[in-house]
């Protein structure tokens, strides 16, 4: 049977540690000069990581979570974990992916570099070996293949019309066969102005380069028509008009937050989870109640952040919030990133509505899903930033207001990207830019349009950095990140077992528990919802029927401040001397430990 254990708790001083975190900090031991730091083919990516299940086969499982959307491709997922400590399945977990987004592709080059980071190290590394010895890790480097080769390759080679949606995605009679390619052969698509005294786009005053949207009234000055560069592939008339969807995972696909309670505003799809590939993902994590933490990697902006995304901050419980606050500040002293809210600081907020009625608020988004369904700690970082090249040559008159962090308030906007010029006139032939650029403005013969313009922004630059030196250190950063933010997940240890005799063949068994981890064995939120299982200790004399389970609601983690919760079970138990009896103790996010002894 079950009961819910009168247990004592005693406070118990191990070490003066700092708040900051209970992990000591250990120096980078590897420099990983045989890493390419570069943008990896999907091809490229698979061989890497079948190379590391080959290398490293006592720390590496390596599996398909699913086809992707088009069915040309594997959502290949790399669990990493010592074996000979225990199966992954009774450690605690923490989850990461990257390239939800199609065109965010810094963020599957960092889930990339996770495994080999990890798996380069281990052994050398005190707090890796800690980390693989003690807990798994699941890795999905690529949540949207498909959409990221594309990107990276300037390639479609799916059929648009042969996949799941195929209507929905492309509408009745379209078929996603004009979409932009490299005209002029320089490995690069960009921007393609003509003249036109009807269009919508002019320059912008303070830099020519720099186009902007024409204003209401405007009549005097030159106008544009603006395009991707590319040409009329199915003779309808339009350029680039019908391009083939490569965005097969929105991150508005999730059931958290999917819709407004009116259903005014709502997430993408027709309904939660009608994306194959989010349904892979969610799949995937639900069958697996030990992970304890998500972090999903996308561009742009440079932030760690929080949920909610369609909720205030005031929304979550007090406890998770100061979770979050210090958690995600380890990660401002390592990466350099702040953290926010996506509600408030990712946002553009209305303060004459309520959040129900906020038209900006993002729905159906991973993490809400992984933190309001499942209580899990769910985060997302934002790679790469524009800021610290605009702080170099100085923000001037330009404000800085709310929101700090989102594109379309930021990075888009033409007096931010004026200074990204200004810095990058400065830095021209900079070899850490890897030839990456602003290309001017040039003409350029077009089949049908006759003579235009080609220039703006290359591939690597704005969204995503450039390969080389600022890629190598927005991998390096967010993997050191990853490994402290490992280790603060729940572990649940069982200290101490004791023995007394009570008659010839009646003992007394107690054992000593603890949660050494950083967190909470549950979440505030998990309990909320009823997602939370209690942690049970068990009693295994050969005839556990005998015996009842204490059951505790959770775990206090230790927070990083130096103290340690113990908790306790007890037992009578008729058997005679020297039979062994063992100690389970299990919790769903906390893993799994076991203790035998002896009676005697």
């Amino acid at each position: 049977m079950k009961q819910l254990a009168n247990y004592s708790i005693t406070l118990f001083l191990t070490a003066l540690i700092s708040l900051t975190g209970c992990i000591t900090t250990v120096a980078q031991s590897g420099d990983f000069s045989d890493y390419d730091f570069r943008y990896h083919t999907y091809d490229e990516t698979v061989t890497m990581l079948n190379e590391l299940a080959e290398e490293y086969p006592q720390l590496v499982e390596l599996y398909s979570i699913g086809k992707t959307a088009t069915g040309q491709r594997e959502m290949w997922m790399i669990e990493i974990t010592n074996k000979d400590t225990g199966p992954a399945s009774q450690k605690p977990g923490a989850y990461f992916d990257g390239n939800q987004h199609d065109n965010e592709v810094m963020g599957g080059e960092v889930a990339t570099f996770l495994p080999y980071y990890f798996l380069s190290q281990y052994g050398e590394d005190e707090e890796i070996t800690r980390l693989l010895d003690s807990r798994v890790l699941y890795i999905l480097p690529l949540a949207n293949p498909d959409g990221a080769e594309a990107y990276i390759t300037g390639e479609v080679d799916w059929d648009p019309m042969d996949i799941d949606n195929a209507d929905r995605l492309y509408g009745p009679g379209e078929n996603g066969d004009d979409g932009p390619e490299d005209l002029d052969g320089d490995g690069e698509i960009l921007k393609m102005r003509v003249e036109n005294p009807d269009g919508d786009w002019k320059t912008y005053d303070a830099d020519p380069r720099i186009m902007v949207r024409r204003e209401e009234g405007d009549s005097t000055g030159t106008f544009y028509d603006l395009y991707d560069e590319g040409i009329d592939n199915d003779d309808d008339g339009e350029i680039n008009n019908d391009p083939p969807h490569t965005r097969f995972i929105t991150n508005r696909n999730y059931p958290g937050h999917w819709s407004s309670d009116d259903g005014q505003y709502r997430g993408a799809g027709d309904y939660p989870l009608d994306e194959l590939n989010s349904r892979n993902i969610v799949e995937f994590i639900v069958h697996r109640p030990n992970i304890a933490m998500i972090e999903s990697y996308h561009t742009t902006s440079g932030v760690h952040l929080r949920p909610f995304s369609a909720r205030p901050t005031e929304d979550l419980p007090r406890k998770d919030l100061q979770d979050y606050t210090a958690i995600l500040g380890m990660g401002t002293e390592i990466t350099t990133y702040p953290q926010a809210s996506i509600y408030h600081e990712f946002t553009t907020i209305d303060p004459d509505l309520t959040p129900e009625e906020q038209p900006g608020t993002r729905h159906g988004v991973f993490v809400d899903w992984g933190y309001l369904h499942h209580g899990i700690f769910s985060t997302t970082t934002e790679l790469w930033t524009m800021e610290d090249f605009v702080n170099e040559v100085g923000w001037g008159e330009i404000p800085r207001d709310k929101p700090l962090f989102a594109i379309p308030g930021r990075y888009r906007r033409p007096d931010v990207q004026a200074k990204v010029l200004q810095w990058l006139d400065e830095h021209e032939g900079d070899p850490k830019l890897s030839g990456q650029k602003y290309v001017d403005w040039k003409t350029y013969e077009h089949p049908s349009l006759g003579e235009v313009e080609l220039g703006g922004f290359t591939k690597y630059w704005l969204r995503n950095p450039p390969p080389g030196p600022y890629f190598k250190k927005v991998a390096v950063d967010q993997a050191e990140f990853a490994k402290r933010r490992g280790l603060l997940t729940p572990l649940v240890k069982i200290r101490d077992v004791e023995v007394e005799r009570k008659g010839q063949n009646t003992w007394s068994v107690r054992a000593q528990i603890v949660n050494e981890g950083y967190l909470d064995t549950s979440m505030e939120q998990a309990r909320f919802i009823g997602r939370a299982k209690p942690v049970e200790l068990s009693l295994d004399s050969g005839n556990s029927d005998e015996h009842s389970t204490h059951e505790f609601p959770f775990l206090r983690g230790t927070r990083g401040s130096g103290f340690e919760s113990f908790y306790y079970g007890e037992w009578e138990v008729e058997a005679p001397a020297g039979k062994e009896v063992t100690i389970k103790l299990w919790s769903k996010k906390g893993g799994e430990d076991e203790m035998s002894v002896v009676l005697k």
